[in-house]
């Protein structure tokens, strides 16, 4: 499939965070910030980002996957959509952070915003769900229409739509579930998953740590096509190691039947401190 490139940038989280915290100068306090203030944060960081290089670059790309996914409306055949056709019908944004406090955060929900306009997704089908929302957040999501869950799902959503799942910088534990509750050709082919990458993680971590936490990146990793985000960003921290994954229909149905068995149900290290399991 032409236009794809393995994303090679080695960023560490906690290096990144700091780094653009410090942008901000001194960070307020949740019960210092209004839901008004919030709203209208959003609002400029949704609208400066809007209208840079970088998203102009993302869009046509983000374009180009979705066109590439397997569609679920009927009479639609995969990669003849109808120039403005909702092709997506659902976004899932799993950690996401806290953006009222966090410019990273913040300039991820502000892509998330832009996005599902761009991809003409209704607001009402775009989920939302991050333990550590404060409720200021809660109200603040709601206010543009979308939906918080309520429960954690551990990333565990079966597809039966079109679905993009939106991950950036989440625990490689959440990518997995996400696989397991979708591992089937039939599911997969409908999924798209902006996170970190996946090739990224099999080259740059130990196989013994992957096959413990991971095993269905290792397994699904050579057959997934990954797109590169812009590198055109302000802040090179926002997004790294962020890239789009689409699972090509014809390429899974390629694979054989035992490639698909054997998927037996994810069991995290207590200890997994990027894995917080509902109570």
């Amino acid at each position: 499939m032409d236009g794809f490139q393995v994303v090679s940038r080695k960023k560490g989280k906690k290096a990144f965070v700091a780094k653009l915290n410090r942008s901000e100068n001194k960070q307020q306090s949740p019960e210092n910030i209004s839901e008004t203030a919030t709203i209208r944060r959003v609002i400029t960081t949704r609208d400066s980002l809007h209208c840079t290089d970088f998203y102009a670059d993302f869009r046509d790309k983000m374009k180009g996957c979705v066109k590439n996914i397997t569609c679920t409306h009927s009479g639609c055949t995969n990669g003849n959509h109808s120039m403005g056709q909702t092709v997506l019908d659902v976004i899932v944004t799993y950690g996401l952070g806290n953006f009222s406090e966090c410019l990273i955060a913040r300039y991820q929900l502000a892509l998330l915003l832009a996005m599902r306009e761009d991809l003409k997704v209704p607001p009402n089908d775009v989920l939302l769900y991050d333990p550590k929302f404060f409720p200021l957040e809660k109200e603040v999501l709601k206010s543009f229409g979308l939906q918080v869950l309520s429960e954690n799902e551990e990333a565990k959503r079966t597809c039966e739509k079109a679905t993009l799942f939106y991950m950036p910088h989440c625990g490689k534990s959440l990518y997995n579930n996400l696989l397991y509750a979708n591992w089937s050709p039939d599911r997969l082919c409908h999924v798209i998953i902006i996170g970190n990458s996946f090739t990224n993680m099999v080259q740059n971590l130990p196989s013994s740590s992957l096959k413990r936490s991971a095993p269905l990146i290792m397994k699904i990793e050579p057959f997934t096509e990954e797109v590169v985000f812009p590198p055109n960003f302000q802040y090179d921290d926002v997004f790294n190691d962020t890239v789009i994954h689409i699972f090509l229909k014809d390429k899974l149905m390629s694979l054989p039947a035992e490639f698909w068995e054997n998927c037996s149900l994810p069991v995290y290290d207590e200890d997994d401190l990027e894995f917080i399991p509902k109570s």
